[in-house]
């Protein structure tokens, strides 16, 4: 049953839900009740969204409960969307199969039923805001409890990892993009040219979950044909020369967007290399 029907239903008719283990439950707990700080435009829009003077004073008061839950949602979710740290947290509660559904509703339960609050800061003010269910079951499902490792993944995993990056490389192989067959036999062998190599690192890593994410590569040829366009094309990009400072300022938002900025390309270069230096092989142009 999924956790918005179990949130339905407990309105009514109160449950006897199967226990939680209590590291996992104390885990998740503790990031959802985690001091949190207000951007200026998650600032801004709570102000308009409330009808109110200041933010922290819209938070500290029951306008919130007051929303659609839709509403609650999409104006709290910039505060509460866990980020790789906060998932590579649970993996210290968390075995390589995951939790069930039936243990991921039952931790709704008990969470929603502890009436959580976390403070708020923005600027020089604080104030306190009462984390509404439906923030508890957005959290709770970007967390990806019910992710499964593979066992294949996992012996790769427990080879080339330390013990000091386990549960930031375990986060990792739990992500959806790895969940098809064809997306974990590419891990399972870039893993295993790592071991060869003793090459793993966790950027590299991270650079591989996003690249297949993104590019889809369902077979190792078909990664290390992806991983060499991309090197390709960001060199290409270095061909146009620009004699004008203002046409080249406008060109390099163009070609260089902020998700994409020097840094991060230069490291995507860089990881490709690696990737590909793992299989023996080179970029076509270096």
């Amino acid at each position: 049953m999924a956790l918005q029907a179990i949130r339905q239903k407990s309105r009514y008719h109160p449950m006897n839900d199967m226990p939680v283990d209590q590291k996992l439950f104390n885990v998740v707990r503790d990031l959802l009740v985690a001091k949190r700080t207000l951007t200026a435009k998650t600032a801004t829009a709570i102000v308009i969204q409330l009808d109110v003077d200041d933010a922290i004073t819209g938070l500290n008061s029951d306008a919130i409960a007051q929303l659609e839950e839709y509403e609650a949602e999409l104006l709290l979710s910039p505060l509460f969307t866990p980020n790789s740290e906060d998932k590579a947290e649970c993996e210290a509660a968390l075995s390589p199969s995951g939790i069930t559904t039936e243990t991921l509703n039952s931790l709704f339960m008990q969470l929603t039923q502890e009436k959580l609050s976390c403070q708020v800061v923005y600027g020089l003010s604080n104030g306190t805001l009462t984390i509404p269910d439906i923030i508890v079951e957005r959290y709770l499902r970007l967390l990806g409890l019910t992710g499964k490792i593979s066992d294949s993944i996992v012996d790769l995993l427990e080879a080339v990892v330390d013990s000091d990056n386990r549960n930031r490389a375990f986060s990792l192989a739990r992500r959806p993009v790895w969940n098809k067959s064809t997306s974990s036999d590419v891990l399972a062998i870039c893993l295993e040219k790592m071991q060869e190599k003793n090459s793993f690192s966790l950027n590299k890593m991270n650079f591989l979950t996003e690249f297949v994410r993104t590019y889809r590569p369902t077979a190792q040829d078909i990664l290390l044909t992806n991983l060499n366009n991309m090197v390709t094309a960001y060199h290409k990009d270095k061909d146009h020369p620009v004699y004008n400072r203002n046409l080249q300022k406008k060109q390099e938002k163009s070609l260089m967007p902020l998700s994409c900025n020097t840094e991060v390309r230069a490291n995507r270069m860089a990881m490709a290399d690696a990737l590909l230096s793992d299989f023996n092989l080179e970029t076509i142009i270096k």
